[in-house]
């Protein structure tokens, strides 16, 4: 069965390497055998938009892992709201983050200890990198008038 995936990236971080950076995602999902159905490039413009269009693409087009050149192409709460819909991978390290599965979670005693509105994250190095389990607090909701 073919994996799903999409690229994302943004243009003002990648500068003039951004054709550079787009080869890198399209490289990494062919390496991996994967099917890479759209690359999104972000609107610096539109700085609380881009994760949400990412995350409806993400969503509509059902992919299973989105590939971005690296973290830095993400806003601070970005990560943690996209692995609700996808795995998050930076193509620069290697790094997967995702949603800490269940059965991990009880193997952890620090998680216990955690708010249960933290989003909890297993980032996973290279295939033979260490893995670690962070905790993800989000941002309280912003009030508009």
């Amino acid at each position: 069965m073919t994996n799903y995936v999409m690229g994302f990236l943004r243009p003002d971080v990648s500068g003039a390497q951004w054709q550079h950076d787009e080869a890198r995602i399209h490289a990494l999902a062919e390496e991996r055998g994967w099917s890479l159905v759209l690359v999104y490039f972000g609107d610096p413009k539109r700085p609380g938009a881009v994760v949400n269009r990412l995350m409806n693409l993400a969503y509509a087009e059902c992919v299973n892992e989105v590939i971005a050149p690296s973290a830095n192409h993400f806003e601070p709460d970005d990560i943690p709201a996209l692995v609700k819909i996808a795995d998050v991978i930076c193509a620069d390290t290697g790094t997967r983050y995702t949603i800490v599965p269940a059965e991990n979670r009880s193997n952890s005693a620090h998680l216990d200890s955690a708010p249960s509105t933290a989003i909890e994250l297993f980032a996973s190095g290279t295939v033979r990198g260490a893995a670690r389990i962070a905790t993800v607090v989000p941002s309280p909701p912003t009030r508009i008038h």
